[in-house]
């Protein structure tokens, strides 16, 4: 018997949550934005990779999918259930440095589907510390640090804010707003965007940046959207990030003299996100971004939703 288990799109650091808030999407128009992990029993582990970006992850052991398994193999060997090993197959439905959550999602969908098949085929349950752990160690190897501001929303769902200690939790949304996400196909590896940042801030910008993520968390709970628009600013990675990304500064400011409440960095990038009050408005922004952005192989702009977990 198999188990199936899917992972979304995610906006990691949400511009003010440098490494600490994340928010996971889901297409408007049905499309598929996210990775899918199938786990079937056999005698070897196997991974078969299929999707609309296949071509552009490892088909071999260094795939995240196949060392999820490895993860799970171990922890069965030490807690005495045995040797078990497994068919793993993703359908890879996102980019890569893409700044869209790629590795986390096929973390994400891989430890959900292999727990499920321990849950339904050994009556075990894995237990949700130690799933987090293997999802921390996995993207570890995915981007050199074991941050979980995409991990965590494609774990759970919605926006999620991922704490010191404890496990992550999920924060209230503005449900009138729509998102549209864009990929225009550069690649920008999270190593890469990291090493362009300062190992260093001045004393006030990490104050006002704690003033920032303090009161849109505060504004997301009283559902004040204008007081969390007020303080999306990021001074963390954007100022940094931002000449690494082809044409970011132009389609910024073209979205938002077309009517976006905000702009900003998805992850590390390439991708940008922007924030609309209703569907209309959205497609409007997806419109105007797809005349001014030139789309390379595999780049997308899609009017988005919250995904929450059902």
């Amino acid at each position: 018997m198999n188990s199936i288990a899917f992972a979304p799109a995610s906006i990691g650091n949400f511009s003010v949550g440098f490494d600490v808030l994340g928010l996971a999407l889901t297409a408007t128009d049905g499309s598929v934005l996210g990775d899918r992990v199938e786990v079937s029993a056999s005698e070897q582990m196997q991974l078969v990779v299929s999707g609309d970006y296949a071509h552009a992850v490892p088909h071999d052991a260094s795939n995240l999918v196949f060392q999820a398994g490895v993860l799970l193999q171990q922890w069965l060997l030490e807690h005495g259930v045995g040797k078990h090993c497994w068919q793993l197959q993703l359908q890879k439905g996102l980019p890569v440095a893409s700044g869209t959550g790629s590795s986390a999602a096929s973390a994400v969908a891989a430890v959900r589907a292999l727990a499920d098949w321990c849950q339904e085929q050994l009556q075990l349950a894995l237990p949700a510390g130690e799933q987090w752990r293997m999802l921390a160690a996995l993207e570890a190897q995915a981007s050199g640090s074991a941050h979980l501001d995409n991990l965590a929303p494609a774990m759970l769902g919605g926006l999620v804010l991922c704490p010191l200690h404890g496990q992550p939790r999920r924060l209230p949304v503005i449900n009138h707003w729509h998102y549209v996400l864009a990929y225009s196909g550069q690649h920008i590896a999270t190593r890469a965007a990291r090493a362009s940042m300062p190992k260093s801030y001045p004393r006030a910008v990490t104050i006002r940046q704690m003033q920032r993520l303090a009161m849109v968390v505060d504004g997301l709970h009283r559902q004040d959207a204008d007081c969390v628009l007020a303080h999306l600013q990021d001074e963390i990675a954007e100022p940094y990030r931002a000449g690494l990304i082809d044409g970011y500064v132009e389609n910024r400011e073209c979205l938002l003299a077309a009517g976006a409440r905000f702009v900003g960095i998805s992850g590390s990038g390439p991708s940008l996100f922007a924030i609309a009050d209703d569907a209309e408005t959205a497609q409007r922004l997806a419109d105007e971004l797809q005349q001014q952005m030139p789309l390379l192989v595999g780049g997308f702009i899609s009017v988005c939703r919250v995904y929450e977990r059902a």
